[in-house]
């Protein structure tokens, strides 16, 4: 069992609390000699503070102080410190380990304490068989009521762990779709400065003949730019060090959206597309997210053993708006609530253009995904 380095800092308080407890009673009792009852005291106040990060030597460690300061002759009878001590301690070995460590330390514990009964009626106390009844009653009672908890508290940290281990999925799963999108928004980049450059040389070649044509090749060029810039302070947003080589491979968007649905019919899934409004044209970067929105929409629902889905696209005065309807259910089937990394990323995509995302259940069954982006943004 690993020990880490330090207990819990409530179980240090209470060690504390213990430790200061047992030396008033050694001082005010008189319990003598000193040099068992003082050094029993800190060790049974360091094993109630250990009593979480290793419990079975910590009763161990309790049990056994209590067992010398009774062989150097202190009295069972008058220091409550060391009976404290063990309810405390059998009671966390049964709470925090299992079952076979558990129970020896109910042991240790049951054999140390009955072994202290014998040294106090050697040195003259009088005990008999009820009174070592009575003992390991209250020994065994504690345990027992640490073991009935013990389910519960290994449920719990065990929730915990997998809360831990979720949100570290979650995280990872965010930088990994973040990578992605520098990835391609490199790729929308680095095509709009490849076309202001073709631009720039025409505008140079027709200047002196033709400057209308110049004028509007310097117009693109303004445009283009305004794009790429626009492009690139997010792409700053999301690029971080370390990540994967940038593709060069061009980047699809809306206009390759029949191709994707072709595609997806051809693996299965019946596809239908309803496009609403005028079409209008998206930056670059906008149109790619709303095309990997789309195609990861799809893949969640074939994933989840889909049979048809319908995709539209409602093209309002400022916004795209799009839907994506598995009638099956999705991810929402198996109780999801669309926490899986596809939809991770596809909030993420929606919300680096100032858009939004939602995934769910719908009342009438199945799963939508629903998401806006702005057909401009000044972001």
């Amino acid at each position: 069992m690993r020990i880490r380095p330090l207990p819990p800092r409530l179980d240090l308080l209470l060690g504390a609390a213990v430790a200061a407890l047992a030396l008033v009673e050694v001082a005010a009792d008189g319990l003598t000699p000193y040099a068992a009852s003082v050094p029993a005291a800190i060790v049974q106040a360091a094993a109630v503070a250990w009593r979480r990060r290793a419990p079975l030597p910590a009763v161990a460690a309790g049990s056994g102080a209590m067992f010398v300061q009774t062989a150097a002759g202190v009295s069972l009878h008058t220091p409550v410190m060391p009976i404290v001590v063990g309810l405390i301690t059998v009671y966390s070995v049964a709470q925090y380990e299992r079952l076979e460590r558990a129970a020896a330390g109910l042991g240790v514990a049951l054999a140390a304490s009955l072994a202290a009964i014998q040294l106090a009626q050697a040195n003259g106390e009088r005990y008999g068989v009820a009174d070592r009844l009575f003992v390991a009653l209250f020994v065994v009672a504690p345990w027992i009521v640490g073991r009935a908890l013990h389910g519960r508290t290994l449920e719990a940290a065990e929730q915990a762990a997998r809360a831990e281990a979720l949100e570290r999925e979650q995280e990872r799963a965010v930088e990994e779709e973040r990578g992605r999108i520098a990835r391609e928004l490199h790729d929308v980049v680095a095509h709009s400065l490849g076309v202001i450059v073709v631009q720039a040389g025409a505008g140079e070649r027709v200047a002196a003949q033709s400057p209308e044509r110049a004028l509007a090749a310097l117009r693109s060029i303004q445009e283009i730019g305004r794009q790429a810039l626009g492009e690139m302070s997010r792409l700053v947003g999301v690029l971080r060090e370390g990540g994967e080589e940038i593709g060069l491979e061009p980047q699809p968007g809306l206009e390759r959206l029949e191709e994707l649905l072709e595609q997806t019919r051809l693996a299965g899934l019946a596809v239908e597309l309803t496009v609403a409004g005028e079409p209008a044209r998206l930056p670059p970067g906008a149109d790619l997210s709303a095309y990997r929105i789309v195609q990861e929409a799809l893949t969640n629902a074939r994933k989840h053993g889909g049979e048809s889905a319908a995709v539209s696209l409602r093209y309002d005065q400022d916004r795209l708006a799009i839907e994506v309807v598995d009638p099956g259910g999705g991810p929402g089937r198996n109780g999801g609530g669309g926490g899986g990394h596809g939809l991770i990323g596809m909030r993420e995509r929606a919300a680096l253009y100032g858009g939004t995302l939602e995934a769910g259940r719908r009342e009438d069954g199945g799963f939508a995904v629903r998401a806006t982006i702005p057909l401009r943004s000044d972001r």
